[in-house]
């Protein structure tokens, strides 16, 4: 039953993304399916919300690549992926797009926590166990 809903999802998809294409429909139609099915296909993310509130200093979500020798982590940092925030931007939460691995979470006012994102789950490790998994 779950594969039939997907299809459906994907036809719906494919017909949307023709609607918005020039030319004959047949050929439109067979590139929008193609984009649907790639889109269906494509590794799914957990996303993240953090707090945000600049008075308390600026949230961040960095994702841990290795030891670094003066700052213990060798650390990515990810780009926000939307911000839902008041319209003063003074409150609000940052949201990030998160795939599996190791991640350092900064939060205002709360401070840093490490997370572990694993087949679609979050989990949050200690820094103890941080430096174990990352040799």
């Amino acid at each position: 039953m779950k594969a039939v809903k997907m299809k459906q999802e994907v036809m719906k998809r494919a017909h949307e993304l023709a609607k918005a294409m020039e030319g004959d429909y047949r050929a439109r139609m067979v590139m929008a399916l193609r984009q649907a099915w790639r889109e269906a296909r494509a590794p799914k993310f957990v996303v993240l919300r953090v707090n945000h509130q600049p008075s308390g200093g600026r949230e961040w979500v960095a994702r841990i690549m290795g030891r670094h020798p003066k700052y213990r982590f060798e650390r990515e940092f990810l780009a926000e992926a939307a911000r839902e925030w008041s319209g003063s931007g003074k409150t609000g939460i940052t949201v990030y797009e998160l795939s599996d691995g190791i991640y350092e979470v900064n939060e205002p006012w709360k401070g840093r926590r490490f997370v572990e994102v694993a087949n679609g789950e979050v989990r949050i490790l200690k820094a103890e166990e941080v430096l174990e998994r990352v040799a």
